[in-house]
């Protein structure tokens, strides 16, 4: 008789959940997502040290926004 130990891998299954962003769709949603960031920093939850890597981003919007309606009128 001879006896032996093997140890063997068990698999875990374990359900994580992970936010994933979703990019708004509809003129209501891309209004509601601009609304939420314009809140966030009216209310000091945006921090100082992030505003200027917010910066680029809003005035590059800012641009392409005078840009774009002023091709509309």
């Amino acid at each position: 008789v001879v006896t032996r130990t093997i140890e063997v891998d068990k698999p875990v299954v374990r359900t994580v959940e992970v936010p994933v962003p979703v990019e708004p769709q509809s003129a209501p949603e891309w209004a509601a997502t601009l609304e939420v960031l314009a809140t966030r920093l009216a209310q000091g939850r945006v921090y100082r040290r992030d505003m200027p890597v917010l910066e680029p981003a809003i005035q590059h919007l800012v641009d392409v926004w005078i840009r774009t309606a002023n091709q509309h009128r």
